[in-house]
């Protein structure tokens, strides 16, 4: 092949994708129809290249089984939790027909639907949703759950719902809050502050847990202490929130600072209460003898020292090392 020919061959082979898909101009299409004609070299490229569409077509029928496998799978999970569903209403309906003809009320009945809708948000609803079934499991579940509580209340004359609800709330969003905003669709300007809207929810309930259960009971000292121990327990767990997730450093750096944090938190956390609420001065580390372990201050004391020296040491210790990598 001389070299005009093998100029020719390499510039019908770069068109011959578009001939391919019908997308060259008319020209270059007569050009590449003449070429093939006479070359035995670039036709058998170009059967390679109508053979490769084979494997295209075969690609796309791969997907439509699996959509339709799919289809068919949500459309069975579906059908079972229809059928689980209306299992679930068989023991609501005799309780409703029961509490009519015995004349007791319906408070029975609003428990027992309230219960069915429990059950019902740990297997029919998992098996009904489309999307985010987790997420709509917990909150189908805890809305069942209030329903439970409110309705036995009631049942006891009222006036407890809030005291046992709120709690509960709390409760259940300290393990189960993360999985449910992580599958929440939030604006924009939320979307990266999922972890701080989790921290920002679960002291809220906290500090309303406090204030319900104690204003129930009258508590005023109580509702006094109880602030001030969950303000110094989240100052410290808010420092270290904010080092691991905006303090712009790496994570030996990070790891540093929040054992620092710590060590120093649990050793003057006690001392700090102490300050605010009964107005006196104390160091407890102060009282600090390794070789006296007998009384309940002496242990404090060496117990306290020991978390501090080792959190500051090993604090320093892993920011050296983050400072030298930084450097690398």
């Amino acid at each position: 092949m001389d070299k005009t020919n093998l100029q020719e061959c390499e510039i019908i082979q770069d068109l011959l994708p578009l001939y391919y898909d019908d997308v060259c101009t008319p020209a270059s299409k007569t050009l590449v129809q003449r070429h093939l004609e006479n070359c035995e070299t670039c036709r058998k490229l170009y059967e390679e290249l109508k053979d490769q569409s084979v494997d295209r077509i075969i690609e796309k029928e791969s997907r439509d089984v699996l959509k339709r496998h799919a289809k068919k799978e949500r459309n069975a999970a579906w059908k079972a939790g229809l059928i689980i569903s209306a299992l679930l209403v068989i023991p609501i309906l005799i309780t409703f027909f029961v509490s009519l003809a015995s004349g007791t009320g319906l408070g029975v009945f609003a428990v027992v639907a309230a219960s069915m809708l429990l059950t019902a948000a740990l297997t029919a609803v998992p098996l009904m949703a489309k999307q985010q079934k987790l997420t709509k499991s917990i909150l189908v579940g805890i809305f069942a759950l209030l329903l439970i509580i409110f309705f036995v209340d009631r049942m006891n004359g009222g006036g407890s719902f809030l005291f046992l609800a709120i709690p509960t709330v709390f409760g259940l969003s300290i393990p189960l809050f993360p999985f449910v905003i992580r599958g929440l669709a939030l604006p924009p300007v939320l979307s990266d502050k999922k972890a701080l809207l989790t921290m920002v929810w679960d002291t809220a309930w906290l500090f309303l847990t406090i204030y319900t259960v104690c204003s129930r009971s009258g508590d005023v000292e109580g509702l006094q202490s109880g602030t001030i121990i969950s303000v110094i327990m989240m100052t410290g767990v808010w420092l270290i929130f904010l080092t691991a997730r905006y303090l712009p450093a790496n994570r030996w750096i990070k790891g540093g600072i929040i054992l620092i944090i710590t060590g120093i938190w649990t050793s003057f956390s006690t001392d700090v209460y102490t300050l605010i609420v009964e107005h006196k001065r104390q160091l407890t580390i102060l009282a600090a003898d390794f070789t006296d372990w007998s009384s309940a201050a002496h242990i404090n004391a060496n117990t306290y020292l020991l978390i501090l020296a080792v959190g500051i040491l090993l604090g320093i210790a892993l920011i050296a090392v983050g400072m030298t990598r930084h450097k690398k």
